[in-house]
């Protein structure tokens, strides 16, 4: 039986990508929108931790106001308490605190009295600085210890420098601190050992912030390059007759990078946490010691726009990372359903 030709449809049948800006504003809203999540997440979460505590936030500043000498009268805590909606049950707070966080109101200290973000606008330069500080000696630092292990993976180095990472990462964060004091404050004096300003006083806490953390991205990177030189087509490229060199710094390095930038990012949001104890060995005002000691006092509106904070970079970094993704690896744009070029 003779076959039955249908002619073509007219016109071109190729489904139509949509453009390029349409699709980059498309992921980029997505990635917002699960920051958002994130965010709203955090706070919730951190509400309802802080508020199930059994201690009154209001019995510890009368105490902490009065010095000790007692918690007040039953009538001013009834008072304070009316006065920050600490009476009110334990989701109705929520609900007025949730709202006053989409008009960009944070509230107030219960310690101090001032707006919460009075109490951030004072010690917020400082850890912005020290975090700045640590991850610009970190990053640099990790990538270079990294290069020069992996260079060669049977050379003498990589058998020297592949322990040096999980040998920094055992070192603990206070201990380092009070070593670095010891040796170039005291021992040296060429820099204050506590509570210094401008750059002087900035070096060894980012130092001593930077350490663990080149530590970590230096353990990862070093695993992903070595994993990468083991690819087949490594081996093609070197067969090809292309310069070791060339095939290490624009071929391995390259696709060695996503887990690097991945940790990185995540690292940034790390930061914060790290700060705790840099900023309490060199005494210095920051966000960490404000929150170790928020979370003394329990003092529960200045440790949830912490945790906002800290969300917001953390999403933010991600959301940066994502659009780098393509950048580093084009394959990524096919696989992450419309990732921007």
């Amino acid at each position: 039986m003779a076959k039955t030709l249908h002619p073509a449809p007219p016109g071109n049948t190729t489904p139509k990508r949509p453009p390029a800006s349409r699709t980059t504003a498309a992921y980029v809203l997505r990635r917002c929108g699960y920051g958002v999540v994130v965010v709203f997440s955090v706070y919730t979460l951190s509400f309802f931790l802080l508020y199930a505590l059994p201690s009154d936030p209001v019995a510890l500043m009368l105490e902490r106001r009065s010095a000790g000498a007692g918690g007040g009268t039953a009538e001013q805590v009834a008072a304070l308490r009316a006065e920050y909606g600490l009476d009110q049950p334990l989701f109705v707070r929520y609900l007025d605190t949730l709202g006053q966080l989409l008009r960009w109101d944070l509230g107030t200290s219960f310690q101090s009295g001032k707006p919460v973000p009075e109490v951030l606008a004072a010690v917020a330069p400082n850890t912005i600085s020290l975090a700045a500080g640590g991850l610009a000696l970190a990053v640099p630092l990790s990538l270079a210890l990294a290069l020069a292990t992996s260079w060669r993976r049977d050379g003498f180095l990589h058998r020297t420098l592949v322990n040096v990472p999980a040998l920094i990462a055992s070192i603990p964060a206070f201990w380092l601190g009070l070593l670095l004091v010891q040796l170039f404050s005291f021992t040296l004096g060429w820099v204050p050992s506590a509570g210094g300003t401008g750059l002087s006083g900035l070096v060894l806490p980012a130092v001593a912030l930077a350490f663990p953390v080149s530590a970590s991205l230096t353990a990862v990177l070093v695993r992903s390059l070595d994993d990468v030189q083991q690819a087949a087509f490594v081996e093609l490229l070197r067969a090809r007759g292309l310069p070791w060199g060339r095939v290490y710094l624009a071929h391995v390095v390259r696709n060695a990078l996503l887990p690097f930038v991945t940790l990185a990012g995540l690292t940034v949001g790390g930061v914060l946490v790290g700060t705790v104890i840099t900023e309490t060995v060199f005494a210095r005002a920051g966000l960490g010691r404000l929150l170790a000691s928020s979370v003394e006092t329990q003092d529960a509106p200045v440790i949830l726009a912490i945790a906002v904070l800290a969300a917001l970079v953390f999403a933010a970094v991600n959301l940066a990372v994502d659009l780098l993704y393509p950048v580093l690896d084009p394959r990524t744009r096919h696989r992450s359903g419309g990732a921007p070029a």
